[in-house]
């Protein structure tokens, strides 16, 4: 059987051209999910994404630095290129701002480590595809940026408005397909929510998945 550092060097042979997107994420399922329907409908010679899966023993352990181990790990096992991306898919509602700091500045100091954080949750991403958040009244955005759940056993209210954009959605079994077709919409929405890009993470309602779709689809420039 093959071993990883041999599939790699199969990869560089056969994918000269290509860059490797390595994406870590918080959830479990949500992210993959959605990044392997993406990878898929935008399938290019040049882009390889390779999303890493969580390991049974680390299902309690989604915290930001946890996701950035999981990075600094594949990076200290394989040789990248200059033009490789790890990618860390990160949410803001759980998390102490000195956590997402501590991250964050590791993240600048490494010219292969970017960061797509979320504020509130990666399903402000989703729901970009479908609605324009640009265009909810402060009073709506203050109630997304909150994303409270009604009752104990609830569904946090971002969950809640993307069941009922797409009629069914479950963060384990959805249908990312569907969402992709207005991947172009979800950007568009994204950067506009962005009002201060040079900020290490949004501060308001806003997600920085944007950067990371653009890689996967190969419209961005070298970061």
């Amino acid at each position: 059987m093959r071993n990883r550092n041999s599939l790699i060097r199969e990869r560089r042979e056969a994918f000269r051209d290509a860059r490797l997107i390595v994406i870590a994420s918080e959830g479990k399922d949500t992210e993959r999910i959605y990044f392997k329907a993406l990878a898929k409908e935008y399938t290019n010679p040049r882009v390889h994404v390779h999303i890493l899966e969580r390991h049974e023993n680390e299902l309690n352990n989604s915290s930001p630095e946890h996701v950035l181990k999981q990075l600094n790990d594949y990076k200290g096992q394989y040789d990248l290129e200059s033009d490789d991306e790890l990618w860390l898919v990160i949410d803001r509602d759980r998390w102490t701002d000195a956590m997402l700091s501590h991250v964050a500045k590791e993240c600048a100091q490494d010219d292969y480590l970017h960061v797509a954080l979320s504020n509130p949750c990666f399903e402000l991403w989703l729901l970009l595809h479908l609605v324009d958040a640009t265009l909810l009244t402060p009073e709506e955005q203050q109630q997304w940026m909150e994303n409270r759940r009604k009752s104990k056993n609830a569904d946090p209210y971002l969950k809640v408005q993307l069941r009922q954009e797409m009629g069914s959605y479950h963060e384990s079994a959805y249908d990312a397909q569907m969402l992709i077709a207005y991947v172009e919409d979800a950007i568009a929405r994204a950067k506009a929510l962005d009002k201060n890009p040079a900020d290490r993470w949004p501060q308001t309602i806003g997600t920085r998945v944007y950067l990371l779709a653009e890689s996967v689809m190969n419209r961005n420039k070298k970061m």
